[in-house]
């Protein structure tokens, strides 16, 4: 499993996404690119902002962990 598929992971297994859209562990994505084509908005935007990550430009899983943090508090 590549790093922006377990960057993803992390985040729709986080108990606040769990409990607020109700995801039942066996049908989340496993890959960036599953998650990319779901109809779930919450998982789509998920997978757009990790996706995103270009690996040029040096991102720990601290700071995109507080991107991700940020959109979810505006979005949600």
């Amino acid at each position: 499993m590549a790093r922006k598929d377990d960057i993803l992971k992390s985040f729709l297994t986080h108990e606040l996404l769990e409990n607020k859209y109700e995801f039942n562990k066996e049908e989340l994505p496993s890959t960036v690119r599953e998650a990319l084509n779901s109809d779930k908005p919450i998982i789509k935007a998920m997978a757009l902002i990790v996706e995103g990550l270009d690996g040029t430009s040096p991102v720990t899983d601290s700071v995109l962990r507080n991107q991700v943090t940020q959109f979810l508090n505006e979005a949600l």
